[in-house]
């Protein structure tokens, strides 16, 4: 294969790279790595070249199409040329086929550089699945082999955001926490913290819920009034959202207070009630004895 062609596919493949905003981004691919077997096949060269292409244009069902007709040829597969037909076919929502390739990737590659990005890609990939638990388990491993990656911020968000979609909303919090106090200027970061407002409005609004019901149907227009309001703070995005959130809030501490204070109260009558019978019996057995005297003394003047 002549230098000329082989350039060009270095220049598609940086290309390619360059043009889709993914974390394959962040990698430094290797030109060499891609020469040993494709480039030495005028066939295979041109059809990775036009794979790129399609790649770079992010026409993902052709990017598919062609990656797939590379690898027909086993010795025409590459760590890069894999690894981008996961990211097309998560870009065309095929989370299921990005799935099996990453398993493909990950046994055929085990060792290579971009081993933790196909596991991050893997574990996000399962998430869209809604196989969550598998998705917890894969953006550990990822964490727990990659702890200085660019990418570990955003595991955990993903991790978090499957602990939350299974109302694990204790687990959620802790990584949401995590990331806001740990990583502030990372771009999760802001997610994370709406999520974690969320999830506290979430225990108000629980709270609040078990106050109306306990205190009966004095307060069942509160309580239709703070769902209303709650489900347009959801809908709206507006200046005003937070001044009536925040008033929101301060309505709920006050049903708090007014809770309390007539827990309070009842315990004060009931204290009091119980001091009145102690005080009633202790009169009527002073009573009683006065009268059994005043009947011996009765029964000696007689005598």
């Amino acid at each position: 294969m002549s230098v000329c062609k082989k350039s060009m596919v270095a220049l598609a493949l940086s290309a390619a790279i360059c043009a889709v905003p993914c974390a394959a981004q962040s990698l430094n691919f290797d030109s060499d790595s891609v020469t040993v077997d494709v480039l030495s096949n005028p066939e295979s060269a041109e059809v990775y070249s036009d794979a790129l292409k399609a790649y770079g244009k992010k026409d993902w069902k052709t990017a598919i199409f062609l990656f797939k007709k590379l690898h027909s040829n086993q010795n025409s597969i590459t760590p890069e040329s894999l690894y981008m037909l996961i990211m097309a076919e998560t870009y065309s929502a095929q989370y299921k086929h990005a799935v099996s390739y990453c398993d493909l990737f990950l046994k055929k590659y085990p060792q290579n550089q971009y081993s933790p990005l196909v596991t991050y890609q893997k574990g996000k990939d399962l998430y869209q699945l809604n196989d969550y638990e598998k998705s917890i388990l894969t953006l550990s491993d990822f964490c727990h082999a990659n702890p200085k990656h660019n990418l570990y911020s955003s595991a955990l968000f993903w991790i978090a955001e499957s602990f939350y979609a299974t109302y694990n909303f204790e687990s959620a919090k802790t990584l949401y926490e995590r990331i806001v106090v740990e990583f502030p200027d990372d771009a999760k970061a802001r997610d994370a913290q709406f999520r974690l407002d969320v999830i506290v409005q979430r225990g108000r609004e629980e709270k609040l819920l078990y106050l109306l019901k306990q205190t009966g149907e004095d307060y069942l227009s509160s309580k239709e009034s703070y769902e209303k309001t709650l489900r347009q703070y959801q809908v709206e995005n507006s200046v005003g959202v937070n001044n009536q959130l925040r008033e929101l809030r301060q309505q709920n501490e006050s049903l708090d207070n007014d809770l309390a204070s007539e827990k309070k109260k009842t315990a004060e009558l009931e204290a009091q009630i119980k001091g009145y019978e102690a005080d009633m019996a202790k009169a009527v057995h002073d009573l009683k004895r006065q009268a059994d005297e005043a009947l011996e003394l009765l029964n000696r003047t007689e005598d």
